[in-house]
């Protein structure tokens, strides 16, 4: 698939934004959970925050970096194999684009 169909494009449009968004306030909220247990050691509960940042910023970038529709079903799988895309939004794309998506994800 070279690219994603124009109306699927349009809701991918309509969707980022909040898709990124419930991304990034699940890291912060790991991080928020991070801090909350750290008790007397903040070295090691620093050391944890960074690895979530580093780790967790490799996925916003495998999800939303350099997005263009010629890879915007290759992103839609990955937000759909992480749980930010659900089996009721990707109805609403076409057949074609949920197919290769459920392929992609097995």
């Amino acid at each position: 698939m070279s690219g994603i169909p124009e109306k699927d494009w349009k809701i991918i449009r309509a969707i980022k934004s909040k898709k990124l968004d419930s991304v990034c306030a699940d890291i912060l909220d790991e991080i928020n959970q991070q801090i909350k247990k750290k008790e007397d050691e903040n070295h090691k509960a620093y050391l944890k925050v960074w690895d979530i940042v580093n780790t967790r910023d490799s996925d916003v970038a495998d999800m939303f970096n350099d997005f263009r529709r010629s890879n915007a079903v290759f992103k839609l799988a990955l937000w759909y194999k992480n749980g930010y895309l659900t089996d009721e939004e990707l109805n609403e794309f076409t057949q074609e684009t949920q197919t290769t998506i459920k392929a992609m994800c097995e």
